[in-house]
This record gives structure tokens, sequence and C-alpha cells, in this order.
């Protein structure tokens, strides 16, 4: 007699049950949405990393690029002679367009004077140095002797310009007339002498040479130090 079949029973407790995957979203007309690019904002944020790169390379390179100039190693009157020690060089970082003197020129500055006063550590530029020879034609310098008091004790330097002015004897009364008076600038100082006296060199025009050579001889002037021609 044959045996009957058995049907097997799906265990629902074993079965796996796999994940749903997630809807994809449609249209009300059952077509899948697309999502949309913006070209606009991508192409403007590549626009912005190029200028960035560009501005970073060009400062970069601007901090990476000096040159080597003259500057000034103390500081020089104006009117002085420049020495050796007076001047050096240095890499700087020069502004476009600013006027330097290249620092291979440095020795052919030794021996000509100053135009302006000079300050240490200061860029130096062809305005303020010259060649030409002082004293330079219709000029003449004359070198006076001044004592304690007869010269001001502060700030004067050479360039600065002055009066010298015949005095009178120790005693005497003023002169009833104008004092003879001669207009210079000063050109150097010399080193005050045991006694306190030190020599003046004077720029001034070659017609009054001889008049402040007669006062000096004197030995009875005064020296007023006046404003600077503007």
């Amino acid at each position: 007699m044959p045996l009957p079949l058995l049907s097997r029973k799906k265990d629902d407790d074993t079965s796996t049950t796999e994940p749903t995957p997630d809807p994809v979203p449609t249209a009300s007309s059952g077509t899948p949405v697309k999502r949309r690019r913006r070209p606009r904002m991508l192409a403007l944020g590549i626009a912005l990393l190029v200028v960035g790169a560009l501005g970073a390379w060009w400062i970069t390179d601007r901090l990476s690029t000096t040159s080597q100039v003259v500057v000034a190693a103390a500081d020089v009157p104006e009117g002085q002679v420049i020495t050796a020690d007076d001047l050096t060089t240095s890499d700087v970082n020069v502004p476009s367009g600013s006027a330097v003197i290249p620092g291979s020129e440095l020795d052919s500055l030794v021996g000509q004077r100053t135009t302006t006063s000079l300050e240490q550590g200061a860029l130096l530029s062809p305005s303020q140095v010259s060649a030409a020879s002082v004293p330079g034609e219709g000029t003449a310098i004359v070198g006076i002797k001044v004592a304690p008091g007869q010269i001001p004790t502060q700030n004067v330097d050479p360039g600065d310009p002055i009066q010298i002015v015949g005095t009178p004897k120790s005693g005497d009364d003023p002169p009833s007339g104008d004092a003879p008076t001669v207009n210079g600038t000063i050109q150097a100082l010399g080193e005050p002498s045991t006694d306190g006296t030190y020599v003046v060199d004077v720029l001034v025009s070659d017609d009054q040479a001889g008049t402040l050579t007669a006062l000096s001889a004197t030995g009875r002037i005064g020296v007023i130090l006046v404003p600077e021609e503007e």
C-alpha cells in the first residue's frame, strides 16, 4: 500500500527576509526624478580657487624677490664728503617705482657729497648725492675760528644756513649803523681745541669771501643760525 505523500511546510521562523530598497522618488507621472547639477556654482568655485592660488603665488614672489641697494651706514649731514664708512649695501624688497642706487655703485659714491642729510639705515636715492665739486662756480669756502659764546651750542650741523655778524670790541657801544653781515652755509665743523675754539668751514658767495675773512681775523664775530629757505 503506497504511503501518502507528506507536504513540506516552510518554517516561517527560519525564513530569510531581504531588505526592501528605498523607493526611487518619482514625479507625479511616475518618472524617476533626476538630481540637478549647478554648473554656475561649480565654475564659480573653480574660479575662486584659481584666483586664490594666483594671489598666493604673487605674494610669495614679491616677498622672495630682493635687490641689493645702497643704504646709509650712519647719519651723514648735508654737504659732507662721503667716506667708505658712511655707506653700505643691503638686500631689501624695493617697492615698484622707488628711486634707489644699486649696490654695485657703492664704491663710486665715495668722495661725492650729500645734497640732503642721511639717516642711518635709509635707502639712498640718486638725488641725495652729487659729484659736483665744492665750492662750485661763484662760491668759496672760508674757514672761521669761533669761540664759546660766538655760535649756538645746539642743532648746528653741516648744511645749516647761517649769518656771520661783525661785533664791536668788548665794552664798546653797539654800532650805530647796520653791523657787517655775511650769509653762508656751514660745510664742516672742526674738532674743538684745548681752549674751546674750533674752525667752521662756511660756504659763501665769492664776492663775500674777503669780507668774511677780514671779520674772522678780528675775532669779533657772532654766528646766527637762520631758517632754511623754502
